[in-house]
């Protein structure tokens, strides 16, 4: 019986360093999408200035490109926000309160913020199917593209959203610094 128990521990430590290094790898590709994000939109913008001012001509493609690149890097940063509590927050009544009052409290608070992404999420998937019939006016590419970030960042800055109260509602981190930077 006790080999047994021991055998399950260690298929669900395995289990958690598995899903600890998923993890892991998942916020370093956000990161670096991030920061390509970035660079993306720098030249982008860069170029178009360069064009307008130096060349006399715009390049058209160059604002639609940044343009989409802004999309990504907002809507995907959010997530990162949430990971780094950079988001904004008020906790007056949550700092009041005892802390198990505050940590009941933030159960509905997660479950209003999911309901959210997931609306957002299926608003998303909605405007991928308009966007298979339609392309960008400049670079002639699918809409899809600028429209599947909604999905795609909605379900990355739910996972967030959930180890960030997950970690509150179990009392492994205080109800009232969901809105200071962890560090």
């Amino acid at each position: 019986m006790q080999g047994s128990g021991l055998a399950i521990g260690a298929s669900q430590g395995a289990m958690l360093r598995a899903a600890a290094l998923l993890l892991h790898l998942l916020r370093r590709l956000v990161d670096l999408t991030l920061i390509l994000l970035l660079g993306v939109m720098v030249v982008a913008v860069l170029a178009q200035v360069a064009g307008r001012y130096l060349l006399n001509f715009s390049i058209g493609g160059a604002t639609e490109l940044a343009t989409f690149a802004q999309i990504w890097m907002v809507l995907l940063g959010a997530g990162y926000a949430m990971r780094a509590r950079l988001h904004v927050s008020i906790d007056t009544l949550v700092a009041r309160l005892p802390p198990l009052a505050a940590r009941l409290l933030m159960l509905p608070v997660a479950a209003l913020c999911l309901w959210f992404l997931y609306v957002v999420f299926e608003g998303g998937m909605l405007l991928i199917e308009i966007g298979a019939i339609q392309t960008s006016a400049a670079l002639q590419i699918s809409m899809q593209v600028p429209y599947i970030a909604l999905p795609v960042s909605a379900a990355y800055l739910a996972l967030e959203l959930a180890l960030a109260f997950g970690a509150t509602i179990l009392g492994q981190a205080p109800a009232a610094d969901l809105g200071e930077r962890a560090d």
